[in-house]
């Protein structure tokens, strides 16, 4: 997708004081000297193998036909409270005004990390944020996000993150290529990383391929404003929320609009989800051609889902826009046209189904579904009998792992306006048609 041949006129390397100091020197400063150094036609480098203390916010949004090499570690501090701290101060209800640790915008920006294992990370130090989530929280209070990403012809190559806090990245942008990610937010104790998102999109024309993410929610994040999005050879688990569209319709003034969003040749093991839609009750907006195919699923509880009613557990507030939470009139919905799941296989989660974010009773991902067996191969839920259509399902093969029967929930997916949905719109046992 990236035509364009950089001419890069200046170079800066990156110098660390990691290794004098003791690893106790903050080098935010040399970084944010680099970078305003070399912000145009430029190539800026964190040297193979070195490492770098990132202890504050680092923000360059007037880039310009960079190269950014992450050949060495960043490493985010592990004061809690002094992260905290900053994030109290920044207006942290949307996504487009938290804080991020680091953001990096302009055209033309390519971040390459590199294909040494042992190199090119982001540590975060996450697990004891995690650790330190209050009983039946939703996540410790006030932690940054990552990385805001917003480009025009750019790429994000080798990006690496290790325990992040939370939120990986937000990509914005146009015409951006990512490739060949390693994010691990796996947790070494019963803690739970909430909102450890992979990628967050709200671009156009972006291809994500060659990921290996395993965390605690959405391996990817489809967000209003999204056209042109392709996701494909992938490897998402741990305790992941699949490959989402949405959540859409937060801001109920404001009408969603996503379309032409693929989803292709994916292996999911141990997740909530595979292939998830969620839109909110009251919501308005459409979403159209959206397809997930050539998906595996092993230990999945919900292979495939859509809800036009979600909600956000443990909080007053919504997720990415300004919205109401409480009280939100059912007079609209984020309509779907143009659906595709075609060729899934894999296994249905029957004998542990969820995972460590359930903090209510009925679990968040169980509410408005009563008599649950986990043998549900497809769950629709549309909001009205005309808000879903042309849903269309081919070569679905998924099954329980007690061998039982696979079934389905659905509502309101009529035939009238779904002839080719591939099975009667009931609760029961799926039968293919």
């Amino acid at each position: 997708m990236i035509s364009t041949t950089l001419i890069l006129n200046q170079t800066c390397v990156v110098p660390s004081q990691y290794l004098t100091s003791n690893g106790t020197a903050d080098d935010t400063p040399a970084i944010a000297s680099a970078l305003a150094k070399c912000s145009k036609d430029a190539v800026i480098t964190f040297s193979e193998g070195v490492d770098y203390n990132v202890f504050n916010p680092i923000s360059a949004t007037n880039l310009s036909n960079v190269e950014i090499q992450i050949k060495g570690n960043l490493h985010l501090p592990q004061n809690v409270t002094a992260v905290q701290n900053l994030v109290n101060t920044s207006n942290a209800l949307t996504y487009s005004t938290t804080l991020y640790w680091i953001s990096l915008a302009g055209p033309s920006i390519d971040y390459i990390g590199t294909d040494n294992v042992t190199n090119g990370w982001i540590d975060s130090y996450g697990q004891a944020w995690w650790d330190l989530n209050p009983v039946n929280g939703t996540g410790t209070p006030l932690r940054p996000h990552l990385l805001s990403f917003n480009t025009t012809n750019g790429s994000l190559q080798h990006f690496k993150s290790r325990k992040p806090i939370a939120w990986n990245v937000q990509l914005v942008g146009n015409n951006i290529t990512v490739s060949d990610t390693i994010i691990d937010a796996y947790s070494t104790t019963t803690s739970f990383p909430f909102n450890t998102d992979g990628f967050d999109v709200t671009g156009t024309n972006i291809k994500i391929t060659n990921s290996v993410i395993f965390n605690g929610d959405d391996s990817i994040a489809v967000q209003s404003g999204s056209h042109n999005i392709l996701f494909e050879k992938a490897t998402i688990g741990y305790q992941t929320h699949g490959m989402s569209i949405g959540s859409l319709g937060q801001d109920q003034a404001s009408f969603a609009n996503v379309s032409n969003i693929t989803f292709n040749d994916v292996t999911v093991i141990n997740g909530v989800y595979a292939a998830r839609f969620k839109s909110w009750i009251g919501g308005q907006g459409l979403a159209k051609n959206i397809t997930w195919s050539n998906i595996r699923t092993y230990n999945v509880t919900f292979p495939i889902f859509v809800t036009q009613t979600y909600f956000n557990q443990g909080s007053s507030q919504t997720q990415l826009e300004n919205g109401a939470v409480e009280g939100r009139p059912n007079n609209a919905t984020v309509v779907m046209e143009d659906f595709t799941w075609a060729n899934f296989t894999g296994t249905i989660n029957t004998f542990s189904p969820g995972d460590l974010s359930c903090v209510t009773d009925p679990c968040w991902y169980n509410v408005g579904l009563p008599d649950l067996q986990h043998t549900e191969a497809i769950i629709v839920e549309c909001n009205t009998n005309s808000s879903c259509s042309n849903f269309v399902t081919e070569n679905v093969e998924v099954f329980p792992q007690d061998m039982r029967a696979p079934t389905t929930v659905c509502f309101n997916a009529t035939a009238a306006l779904n002839p080719k949905l591939g099975f009667n719109c009931v609760n029961g046992t799926f039968v293919p048609i």
